[in-house]
């Protein structure tokens, strides 16, 4: 009797395994449709996909939905423009959204992203490529919503991140952006855990500022979907080896973004100051002497739009500082820096650099410099 129920048992063992890796392949022209609906009713860009796989083992017990190669390319005026381009995007949900009907929503409660590319673009005349929505998006909401959001976490691994602005010159890179963040989007407001790191490359009218150097930041957003609000609240950011806070929002507005950031140095030593140098250069920081202080400031508030930008201040300084590297037998003494990057009038060309004073002393010999510059766009 005990053979005969566990030989029963086993054949449903068996049968149900079988099942679990058949079921997929009924639902992959539904899950294929749902996905191709739900992306021509929102965007304006030709949209494509190599393929769409779904899994009942790979995020047990939730159902995973693998999309291979999705492309998204611009049509005018940035024709044959790749805005995104994603080598694998992963939907997880619960496999009763796999039964719901055609006209049905299918609830997403997880999101990740592997190799994936965003290139965002400004031409001279400051239209962005990737305003893609369709004009008349509210109506086919109305109609229908194929998928929906109620996101509980989300990943995102090895994307690079290209922005440039042909109007000011402004280009940056983030490479090998990985990020995740866990939260329940199904509420209004909540507060989202996230972590990063990248690498960021920074050009302005062809002068490189930064080259790959690598960030941080650990953060908690408290974000509001109603008022579009996003504040910050704990965080820890990294800059090389430069600690940051941040403090206040950015909020999306009718004619742009608002910001009202605060920003600094939590600790003072000159020490941060050696952390901004690339770690090819740098050598080992540990075992380099230093004294005194440095800090970094500032804010930013104001609406940045397509004629404005927030109203900035960063003040960089240090005061009666010195450095010495173990295998060098003198040290840098006496520095001290003042700088400031200003803008008051919320214009773009109305961005000073002052650098009031730079001053350093080795062994006998002292340097000093001075100077202010416009910068224009």
């Amino acid at each position: 009797m005990i053979k005969k129920i566990l030989k029963i048992t086993g054949i449903i063992i068996l049968l149900l395994a079988i099942s679990l890796f058949a079921i997929p392949y009924f639902f992959k022209d539904q899950i294929k449709a749902k996905i191709t609906e739900a992306i021509n009713e929102k965007v304006d860009a030709k949209v494509s996909f190599d393929d769409a796989d779904l899994s009942f083992f790979k995020s047990f017990p939730l159902a995973n939905v693998s999309v291979d190669k999705l492309l998204i390319i611009n049509k005018a005026p940035f024709e044959g423009d790749t805005l995104v381009s994603m080598g694998e995007l992963n939907l997880k949900m619960s496999i009763k959204e796999l039964l719901k009907g055609k006209d049905e929503s299918m609830n997403i409660e997880e999101i990740s992203t592997e190799n994936a590319v965003i290139n965002i673009l400004f031409n001279k005349d400051g239209v962005g490529n990737f305003d893609i929505a369709l004009k008349n998006e509210e109506k086919t909401e109305e109609k229908s919503k194929p998928l929906s959001l109620k996101i509980k976490e989300y990943e995102i691994e090895n994307l690079r991140f290209k922005y440039f602005d042909e109007g000011s010159k402004i280009k940056m890179i983030l490479d090998s952006l990985n990020h995740s963040g866990t939260g329940d989007f199904a509420a209004s407001k909540l507060d989202l855990v996230t972590k990063s790191t990248a690498k960021v490359s920074l050009f302005m009218d062809k002068i490189n500022y930064m080259n790959q150097v690598p960030i941080t930041l650990d953060a908690v957003l408290g974000i509001d979907l109603d008022k579009s609000k996003y504040t910050f609240k704990e965080n820890k950011a990294l800059i090389n080896q430069l600690p940051l806070e941040f403090d206040g929002f950015i909020q999306l507005v009718e004619n742009g973004q608002e910001y009202d950031l605060k920003f600094k140095t939590p600790t003072s030593s000159f020490q941060n100051f050696l952390g901004l140098i690339p770690s090819a250069y740098a050598g080992n920081l540990k075992d380099v002497k230093t004294t005194g202080d440095f800090t970094v400031a500032g804010f930013a508030k104001g609406i940045y739009s397509d004629k404005t930008v927030p109203k900035f201040n960063l003040a960089i300084a240090s005061n009666n500082a010195s450095f010495q590297y173990p295998n060098l037998p003198k040290s840098v003494q006496n520095i001290v820096i003042d700088t400031k990057i200003i803008n008051e009038t919320g214009l773009l060309n109305d961005t000073y650099v002052n650098l009031d004073k730079l001053s350093f002393k080795i062994d006998q010999d002292v340097f000093n410099a001075k100077a202010n510059h416009q910068k224009h766009f």
